[in-house]
């Protein structure tokens, strides 16, 4: 979220976080489909690298990029990274974007340095490594899959901040990504505040469904009555 964002939903981004989290990606996609925004769920090979909560909030954008068989790594192969997580990044979700599917982008020591820095989660569609090493620190992951491979002189980081793209949805940092064991989504900075309102509302709906349906109702007048299933 941006700081204007912020400003004028009158919180400090706490209160979305808890309800985005709360409320899954289910019904985040279902808000941003009534808002209009038909495009924002990441695809479906990214998916929950370990068990853990879901995750809510502001993007900071990473970019990984493969190198040519002949091709030397850069001085500081992991100085993007290095710099990016220089400063505190309290509760902000790491998105990776990569063009490597062969070596692990991300591991269990980057896990500890970033839980460090007060971040939230990770989201990549690249692969990780150290799943169990991962899974001790309790930071929630999100990939595409798993690689035995170092990154080294295979990918390295390239720029930290700069809109990138997965599965073509187009992420800038200050989105907000929400996480869970259904996959990844992306929110727009300037729809997050009417995105957690509409998603608690709609769960205080889908109660009412599910304790009208629980109690025998048939489903069609459950359905013309809320208009939810």
């Amino acid at each position: 979220m941006t700081a204007s964002a912020a400003t004028q939903s009158g919180t400090d981004g706490s209160e979305h976080r808890a309800a985005l989290a709360a409320a899954g990606t289910a019904l985040v996609c279902d808000a941003l489909d009534a808002l209009g925004v038909r495009s924002h769920f990441l695809g479906p090979s990214i998916t929950a690298i370990t068990d853990g909560p879901a995750i809510a909030g502001p993007a900071v954008t990473m970019t990984c990029r493969a190198l040519g068989v002949d091709e030397a790594s850069a001085e500081r192969p992991y100085g993007v990274l290095m710099d990016a997580l220089r400063d505190d990044r309290a509760d902000a979700v790491l998105v990776i974007q990569t063009d490597d599917r062969c070596s692990g982008v991300w591991g269990e020591l980057l896990s500890v340095a970033a839980l460090a820095r007060g971040i939230r989660g990770v989201v990549t569609d690249g692969l990780v490594r150290d799943r169990s090493g991962i899974a001790a620190t309790g930071l929630p992951v999100f990939a595409s899959g798993l690689s035995p491979l170092d990154s080294a002189g295979r990918q390295e980081f390239a720029s930290f901040g700069d809109p990138i793209q997965i599965d073509g949805i187009e992420i800038a940092s200050g989105d907000w990504i929400v996480a869970d064991e259904l996959g990844a989504v992306r929110i727009p900075a300037d729809l997050v505040g009417e995105v957690a309102v509409h998603v608690s509302a709609k769960a205080v709906a889908e109660d009412t469904v599910r304790a009208e349906l629980a109690a025998g109702e048939p489903l069609g007048d459950v359905f013309d009555r809320h208009g939810i299933l």
